[in-house]
């Protein structure tokens, strides 16, 4: 993503104070931006896994006006990984001007995450409900979204397309996906 990408001028401050009081907890902020523009930042819940946000993903213009933050759930120590995702995501709104559709898995034809099985992302609800993913302005209006990335191996990406994320997710719980050295179950 180019330094110099398209960002709205809009100056509603409901999507940084979401991301910023999101989990109920400080966020940690990384000190690199993707394309110069979009902040990342790390929550650490109690309840939960580490979460690796964006803040200033909702100013990129899309096409559809949609405007969303992202998310990518993963353990201690693969946050790189989620900062490859959330660099492709990103890029992607920017170089296309769409958001990642939901429940609709991006499948690479390799993995993208060296030594590694995982080659798709899929933009999924979070396990956190709609706290977590509808973003509200002070009237309580819903003027967008978080997405929560979900980084997948072919296989699970394949299961997910022809039995739905609902099974998929069931099948094999949300903390069974944080960790993205699991096994690929195709070569296992």
């Amino acid at each position: 993503m180019s330094d110099d990408i398209p960002v709205s001028a809009v100056s509603d401050d409901s999507f940084p104070m979401h991301v910023f009081h999101a989990l109920g907890v400080d966020p940690i902020v990384y000190e690199e931006r993707i394309g110069g523009a979009v902040m990342v930042v790390e929550k650490r819940p109690a309840d939960g896994p580490i979460t690796v946000m964006t803040s200033g993903a909702s100013r990129l213009v899309t096409d559809s006006g949609e405007r969303v933050e992202l998310a990518v759930e993963v353990v201690d120590g693969q946050q790189g990984a989620a900062l490859v995702a959330l660099r492709i995501v990103c890029d992607d709104i920017a170089t296309h001007r769409r958001v990642p559709p939901m429940l609709a898995p991006w499948r690479n034809d390799a993995p993208f995450l060296t030594g590694t099985a995982i080659s798709a992302i899929m933009a999924t609800p979070s396990r956190w409900g709609d706290a977590f993913d509808e973003v509200r302005n002070d009237d309580g209006h819903v003027v967008g979204h978080v997405r929560t990335l979900r980084l997948l191996t072919d296989r699970e990406a394949a299961a997910a397309t022809a039995e739905g994320w609902d099974t998929l997710r069931d099948a094999l719980g949300l903390d069974a996906l944080l960790d993205v050295e699991r096994p690929d179950p195709a070569t296992s």
